[in-house]
């Protein structure tokens, strides 16, 4: 099996509630949607001549030698190979945390055992925060970017509200800017008024310099 796979590499994880932890990257080549602000725009066409074998991808993650893999991307559900990936992984010992705009979803995940993966689900402006709702059952984690486009209403949709309830929310500030710091600020008091919260988390891989 090949696997569109443009990166892999150790680093922590510098987002969401998992923030800190030491992990292998695998970053899958390919988005199904596109964000003016995506700090890896690379990763967003998909291409034929990006490829890893399943061997090689196992190999090298053993070489690595962590526990935690982060599949990102790109879009790792727009890759068919995903439930099977994350599958072999669990059954390797890993634990599998996977990113996703939430667009998409794969039935295989319904089979796999559930302390085995994490779902951290980052809905987008672009598609006017559209999302398959198979995924809330599954969601770890609601990281909303704070940018010109994020809104209480957003956040406080049908969808999102059960998530915002169980205190699964995040805030994140665009590219760690002032400007969307201080308006996550101001999201947190309206939604403290409301009986809700949040956490504010920014991108701390970028704050410390890493990829």
């Amino acid at each position: 099996m090949e696997l569109s796979i443009c990166e892999i590499y150790p680093t922590i994880q510098g987002e969401g509630f998992l923030i800190g932890s030491p992990i292998t990257l695998v970053r899958f080549q390919g988005c199904n949607i596109y964000c003016s602000w995506c700090d890896t725009k690379y990763a967003i066409p998909f291409k034929e001549n990006v490829k890893v074998s399943l061997e090689e991808l196992l190999e090298k993650l053993k070489w690595i030698g962590r526990k935690h893999i982060l599949l990102t991307g790109g879009e790792p559900f727009a890759h068919p190979q995903l439930g099977y990936l994350t599958e072999i992984l669990i059954e390797n010992g890993y634990f599998v945390q996977i990113e996703t705009n939430g667009t998409l979803w794969q039935e295989e995940f319904e089979k796999l055992p559930r302390k085995g993966f994490y779902i951290s689900l980052s809905p987008k402006a672009s598609v006017n925060y559209r999302i398959d709702s198979r995924i809330l059952s599954f969601t770890d984690e609601l990281k909303m970017v704070v940018d010109d486009k994020l809104t209480l209403e957003v956040i406080l949709r049908k969808e999102f509200l059960p998530l915002v309830e169980k205190g699964k929310l995040i805030l994140q500030p665009e590219s760690n800017k002032k400007k969307f710091v201080k308006k996550s600020f101001d999201l947190i008091d309206k939604l403290l008024k409301k009986g809700y919260t949040a956490r504010l988390i920014p991108q701390l891989h970028k704050l410390i310099d890493l990829p």
